[in-house]
């Protein structure tokens, strides 16, 4: 169980800023006018905190009792961002021209040679050259037998490791962009002279810009000079020991000799990526590095769609043709890379399913009926009434054409009556006669 660093008095702390060049005594003074009286030293760094005077790094590494490593030149470093291979990484700020950078702090063993160092100048001299929207810029460098550190572009963004990490696989067009990116810059780079030789996703960084996310490339030049004496020779170089870049990510030439590979060699990086961003892993995940480097010459990876289904025909055609193991058979420039991505994302909208068929042209307006006797609808031609064609019919301001009028019966000519009136006469008579016949019977009768 780690011991919690005894409970600093507020008077310590004070000195230990004084101390640290972060703040000088007036300036201290000025800042804690409106802070209550105490004396614990952890309310003084959370005051100083709380009004920006103090990052919470330094507050926290104060209250520790450091007092050095806060001023590196004309930089003050304010954050702690990470740490890799070659050494630490922290955000600071310049102090005359207020730009934030980021400084990369190499490990002293790797410029232990002079040869080493020359190499860190080559190499950084190279790396200045690069001017470009999606890759990290190298503002300055200092290098000497104590400290030798890099000042780069500052991106305020993850990196895709870290992406991947806390999001899962990336969705198929997002990954396609961030790869097109990477490969401008690797092209733009490549026309430099420049390879890169460690592309992978923790070398991608994003940044969020007004114009949507932009992907840049980081450490350009600096993966020579993290290989030390092995990178001049002085060591030998197989699988077993040093291997030039990352074993999840190498490309099988590099593996092989580090030295006669060309930007091919970054494509075939760039395509492991590009399988982890689709898929949330490298090609070859598991194992020991020299199993991996082993897979990266001889085996073939999981097809990206077996781990993955909904990834497109045309975007897992592009991943493999990038993990080629001959680099004939890969791309030969990030430039065609890149121009193929964009087309292919241009036509996002066939990915999901088959395109839907396009509606016949609309018919005139006829209606053609079926001879007499026959069925009436079976010959009718029917307007398509699609949700578009309805919306059009709803918004028409044409009237509907009043119906012709209904035709007039036709009478036929009125036959002669008088043959009827006849008849009703002698049937009247002949009920008149017959009534009066009846009733002299009946006289007669009763009379006698």
């Amino acid at each position: 169980m780690t011991e919690k660093p005894p409970r600093m008095d507020a008077q310590v702390f004070i000195d230990h800023v004084i101390a640290s060049g972060l703040m000088d005594r007036e300036e201290l003074n000025r800042a804690l006018q409106n802070l209550w009286p105490t004396d614990r030293g952890k309310s003084v760094a959370r005051h100083l905190v709380e009004t920006g005077k103090l990052t919470k790094f330094q507050a926290e590494h104060l209250l520790a009792g450091k007092t050095d490593g806060f001023l590196l030149g004309q930089y003050k470093i304010l954050e702690d961002v990470g740490r890799g291979g070659m050494g630490h990484v922290y955000k600071a700020v310049h102090q005359t021209m207020g730009r934030f950078v980021a400084l990369k702090i190499l490990k002293p063993k790797l410029m232990a040679t002079e040869r080493a160092r020359e190499l860190f100048q080559k190499e950084i001299r190279a790396a200045s050259k690069l001017r470009h929207q999606n890759v990290v810029t190298a503002y300055d460098a200092h290098f000497s037998s104590e400290r030798s550190y890099l000042v780069m572009e500052f991106v305020d963004g993850p990196n895709l490791s870290q992406l991947v990490k806390e999001q899962g696989p990336l969705p198929v067009d997002q990954a396609c962009e961030y790869i097109r990116q990477a490969a401008v810059g690797l092209d733009y780079a490549h026309g430099l002279g420049l390879v890169h030789r460690d592309v992978k996703p923790s070398n991608l960084l994003v940044e969020q810009t007004n114009s949507g996310p932009q992907v840049k490339i980081l450490d350009f030049g600096l993966t020579l000079v993290g290989a030390g004496d092995a990178a001049l020779g002085e060591a030998a170089v197989s699988a077993a020991n040093t291997v030039l870049g990352t074993p999840d990510y190498v490309s099988p030439e590099q593996a092989r000799n580090q030295y006669g590979v060309d930007g091919r060699s970054d494509l075939y990086s760039l395509g492991c990526t590009f399988y982890f961003l689709l898929t949330g892993e490298p090609p070859f995940a598991g194992g020991a590095p020299v199993e991996k480097i082993e897979k990266h010459w001889n085996a073939a990876p999981v097809a990206v769609q077996t781990r993955r289904p909904e990834v497109p025909e045309a975007v897992a055609a592009i991943v493999h043709k990038l993990l080629a193991k001959n680099p004939k058979w890969r791309y030969q420039k990030a430039g065609e890379l890149a121009t193929e991505l964009a087309t292919v994302v241009g036509k996002k909208a066939d990915w999901s399913a088959p395109a839907r068929p396009k509606p016949k042209p609309r018919p005139e307006s006829r209606v053609s009926l079926a001879p007499s006797g026959d069925d009436p609808f079976e010959d009718v031609e029917v307007e398509d009434l699609s949700e578009s064609t309805l919306t059009t019919a709803a918004m028409s301001t044409r009237e509907t054409p009043a119906p012709p009028p209904r035709p007039r019966p036709r009478f036929h000519r009125k036959k002669p009556i008088w043959p009827w009136v006849v008849i009703a006469i002698l049937s009247a008579f002949a009920v008149v006669s017959g009534f009066g016949l009846l009733v002299r019977f009946l006289i007669s009768r009763f009379a006698s």
